[in-house]
């Protein structure tokens, strides 16, 4: 195993099941993508929610000991998702709409989180949780940085269409991004097995899962 997973642990959760957690995440993101990225999304108090925050809607939670530190929220692409609803000019062809295709997003973990690896481990639930859902694909918008951070991890994405100005944080900047996916069949992604294997390894309590609550054994 290459990264501790001591104290690390994870759900998967709907809002009608368990608002309490959820709100919590929605509180994080706020906290992530607001205040420190500067991004300029919609809040109510230190909630940060939208349209996409609905009963369709997948949250994944990882904590470190009783802290949560990070996740990312998800949603079948035969659904209404955020890249492709609101962005629809980020894709040259046509998004995907597959029960077996999810876009990842809201996806951080928070700078003072206690261990250097939490990132990892937050790539490495996405994964599991792919794995867990039959899917074959993830689809997520994203800037240049987090393309070449996954092309340094050996993980290899498609582009849907060229990078493009998509508004501004609240200093004015503009922010540039694009839509794509990550293919997750291994013989087209291999890098994706070190991910798998730590995934596989880490305690993940699936509220949704098909049969109903059910412990995820690592």
């Amino acid at each position: 195993m290459l990264y501790s997973l001591n104290g690390f642990h994870a759900l998967i959760t709907r809002e009608e099941l368990d608002p309490a957690h959820v709100e919590a995440m929605m509180r994080l993101r706020k906290r992530l993508f607001v205040d420190h990225c500067g991004w300029l999304l919609s809040t109510t108090g230190d909630v940060e929610r939208d349209q996409f925050d609905c009963w369709y809607t997948e949250h994944c939670l990882l904590f470190s000991g009783v802290e949560l530190v990070g996740g990312f929220r998800a949603i079948r692409t035969d659904y209404p998702y955020l890249t492709k609803s609101v962005f629809p000019q980020l894709a040259v062809l046509r998004f995907p709409s597959s029960r077996e295709v999810w876009e990842i997003s809201r996806f951080g973990v928070l700078s003072s989180a206690a261990r250097p690896q939490a990132a990892r481990v937050n790539y490495a639930l996405m994964f599991r949780f792919a794995e867990l859902r039959g899917a074959k694909a993830l689809v997520a918008l994203a800037d240049l940085s987090y393309e070449r951070f996954l092309t340094r991890m050996d993980i290899r994405t498609r582009r849907y269409g060229a990078p493009q100005v998509i508004g501004s944080d609240r200093t004015g900047r503009p922010l540039t991004a694009l839509a794509g996916e990550i293919p997750l069949g291994l013989a087209d992604n291999p890098g994706l097995t070190k991910f798998l294997d730590l995934g596989r390894q880490l305690e993940i309590h699936d509220a949704t899962h098909v049969l109903g609550r059910s412990s995820i054994p690592a």
